[in-house]
């Protein structure tokens, strides 16, 4: 691919100069314009828009530190480079040259090779920056492609998995309740948990794709890594019986009471690491130290190190570990299963909370991994010499000895009027489903201006629905569409938005178009009800 012609805008009070750097040029192909002062040069570049400005310092009315300024303010680095042309010699001239924004110089007086040498230069530099931006530009264009095919992956699995889950825990309750067969639960089961296997998969496909796009929120509160430490292992407990591995955690003190990190993110590591090494691991123990590193000159680091009894790895295989889809070897794949995601996500989530990921093992022997998280500052945290307490003896007893009673009762949501917005057949019935047996009574919409017409309606009678349930990606008016034109018609009822939709930010589109709040597919029963109940209570005491 050829360069277009470069355009040279030379600008110098004196006809002798211009001269001389023209000829100096001319055996090359530019295009070759020239000003006769400052304030000409001025005029010319933004008529011209030169590539190169070769500029003297000194001239009368506008010097050519007055014109390199003008130039820096509207043009960009890789729009116009600046060279100075200059007679003096004592480096003060060429320092504020630089500090100002000039490419280069070319000292007074200079050869032709000299001249040539320069602006070839300048030139080349020029089109290097131009065509990193052009990458720089088709990347943000790949990613932004990405994102939008991860996002719209994700509602394409999340829409068919709110039917697929959803009819496994009904069809389960059901079945419980009739006693049928041991077959018929196994089979359930099993459906249930590959569908859960499949979130995962797509949880950690969106989790990598958001922190390759720096779309992923990282928080900073005060947390504590002894409940952390214990929560992580309530939830990773009966994984562990099931394979007959024993579990352990370990401290070493003092350790601080309090740390500021990201809780949520530090949790995540930690179930993935020990969720690995019960994976890998086929007898033995499985332990969870804790403990704080300070060193001098560095930040406090908290580092967790999960240690298993599992097959481990050989210098090979650790080479290829913390790569995206990758594990040690195609076997490990076919055996254990996984995406080989897990543990790039945790490597690259530890690194935003300032720390890192490093792993020791050896084959057949187990395996170590350490993950180590900033603090941030101690100062005044209490230190810990002995594990904390985290509820009241007589209060966790009190507890205990008291029979547990659901709390929800039989039909939440009795009474309730809700406008149900769903295109898709097998989740209309499903959602009505699961909300007319909470006691709701359900109008079905099957798209957004079906929803629309149904709600300017209910206002215009005087009868808002207690709940508008809005799926957001429908034909003819989509769900974003559908709740700004309700709400323009002054509707002030609640809406729910209902969504496959995943990524950073979907929440805040779906608030932003009018939403008082947001449910991601698969729906999850108890927490839909739970959130549609709370809300027609609080518009009940409004």
């Amino acid at each position: 691919m050829n360069n277009p012609v470069s355009k040279i805008l030379i600008v110098d009070d004196s006809d002798v100069v211009r001269r001389i750097l023209c000829k100096a040029l001319t055996q090359d192909d530019y295009e070759l314009h020239t000003a006769v002062d400052g304030e000409d040069g001025r005029q010319k570049v933004h008529e011209l828009k030169p590539d190169i400005v070769l500029l003297d310092v000194e001239m009368p009315v506008l010097d050519g530190f007055a014109v390199l300024k003008e130039v820096r303010e509207n043009y960009k680095v890789e729009e116009v480079a600046v060279i100075m042309v200059t007679s003096h010699n004592d480096g003060k001239g060429i320092t504020r040259a630089f500090e100002e924004g000039a490419f280069d110089y070319i000292p007074k007086p200079a050869t032709d090779s000299e001249i040539q040498a320069r602006v070839r230069n300048a030139i080349r530099a020029l089109q290097l920056v131009r065509e990193q931006k052009t990458l720089r530009k088709a990347a943000e264009t790949a990613n932004q492609s990405k994102s939008a095919f991860l996002a719209n992956m994700s509602h394409e699995i999340r829409t068919p998995m709110t039917a697929i889950l959803g009819y496994t825990e009904l069809l389960e309750l059901e079945a419980k309740t009739h006693q049928m067969p041991e077959l018929f639960l196994d089979s359930l089961d099993t459906i249930k948990r590959n569908g859960g296997h499949l979130m995962e998969l797509i949880n950690d496909i969106l989790d990598l794709s958001k922190i390759e796009a720096g779309k992923l929120d990282i928080e900073s509160i005060s947390c504590s890594p002894q409940t952390i430490v214990e929560e992580v292992l309530e939830l990773v407990q009966v994984r562990a019986e099931a394979k007959g591995l024993k579990l352990e955690a370990s401290y070493e003190f003092p350790l601080p009471a309090e740390i500021q990190s990201d809780p949520t993110r530090i949790r995540q590591i930690l179930i993935n690491l020990i969720g690995n090494a019960i994976k890998f691991t086929e007898v033995g123990t499985i332990r969870l130290e804790t403990q704080l590193v300070e060193s001098p000159g560095a930040e406090p680091q908290i580092q967790f190190s999960v240690i298993d009894q599992g097959i481990g790895m050989t210098e090979s295989q650790l080479s290829n570990l913390f790569r995206p889809f990758t594990q040690a070897d195609s076997s490990t794949t076919r055996k254990y299963g996984g995406t080989g995601l897990g543990l790039t996500i945790c490597k690259r989530l530890a690194n935003m909370l300032g720390g890192d990921i490093s792993v020791t093992s050896e084959r057949n022997k187990g395996s170590r991994f350490t993950a180590a998280v900033d603090t941030g500052n101690l100062d005044g945290v209490e230190r810990l010499q002995e594990l904390q307490q985290r509820i009241a003896p007589e209060t966790e007893a009190s507890e205990s000895s008291q029979p547990q009673v659901c709390a929800i009762p039989e039909f939440p949501l009795k009474g309730r009027k809700i406008l149900l917005a769903e295109d898709g057949p097998d989740n209309q019935k499903l959602i009505a489903f699961i909300l007319k047996k909470a006691g709701a009574e359900v109008t079905i919409a099957e798209n957004g201006e079906v929803a629309r017409q149904a709600a300017v309606k209910a206002m215009e009678t005087g009868l808002l629905y207690d709940v508008i349930l809005m799926d957001m990606q429908m034909p003819i008016l989509d769900g974003y569409g559908a709740t700004r034109k309700i709400r323009e018609h002054g509707y002030s009822g609640p809406i729910i938005s209902l969504t496959a939709n995943a990524m950073e930010g979907d929440r805040e589109k779906c608030i932003n178009a009018g939403c008082n709040d947001h449910i991601t597919k698969p729906v999850n029963r108890k927490k839909m009800i739970e959130m549609i109940s709370s809300i027609c209570n609080e518009e009940a005491v409004v």
